[in-house]
């Protein structure tokens, strides 16, 4: 029992401190953001870019406030593209967004139809689905991760996808925005 005992207290020793591997984290830099009309509503979307002096430093230390889309509805901004290198969990770039509901429902935000430089990223890569309550603000975090056997797809140009909002409260309400994501 006492063998049991010890056994088992170094296995759980030993995944505590597998999972405290040194990760590196570091911005990619957004030269602009590009958004179109969304395609099941009629409401405008505004277009936003922000111009990079070319300063790698000061592009590793910025944060972004592009506004994606602002309606009645949502207001969703981009606030970061950072990627992270990870020797235990394999490296990923994280596409945070900022997300204000302005309904009187809660609303599901997830990113679909993802690509990086013009090649669409396996979706067993991508992870976003963020709940938003009544009046709340959330972010929203789109990490492309990679998976065992599966890289980072290459990311020098752009990311392109589309933010897809909807209610499970409301099933006649959905918008979509495409979005693209170019980098220096």
């Amino acid at each position: 029992m006492k063998r049991l005992l010890i056994a088992l207290s170094l296995a759980m020793f030993a995944i505590v401190f597998t999972a405290c591997g040194d990760s590196e984290t570091t911005d990619k830099p957004v030269k602009d953001v590009e958004t179109a009309e969304s395609e099941e509503t009629s409401q405008d979307s505004e277009t936003a870019s922000e111009e990079n002096d070319g300063s790698e430093e000061e592009a590793l230390n910025q944060t972004y406030d592009e506004v994606i889309v602002d309606n009645e509805n949502v207001k969703i901004s981009l606030k970061s593209v950072v990627e992270e290198k990870d020797d235990i969990f394999g490296d990923s770039v994280v596409i945070t967004f900022e997300v204000e509901n302005k309904r009187d429902d809660t609303i599901e935000v997830q990113a679909r139809e993802v690509s990086a430089d013009g090649k669409m990223v396996d979706e067993s890569l991508v992870i976003m689905s963020t709940e938003v309550a009544s009046g709340k603000l959330a972010d929203a975090k789109l990490t492309i991760q990679a998976m065992g056997d599966q890289e980072l797809p290459p990311m020098e140009d752009n990311i392109e996808l589309k933010l897809h909002i909807f209610s499970w409260d409301d099933y006649n309400y959905s918008e979509d925005h495409p979005v693209v994501i170019n980098f220096d």
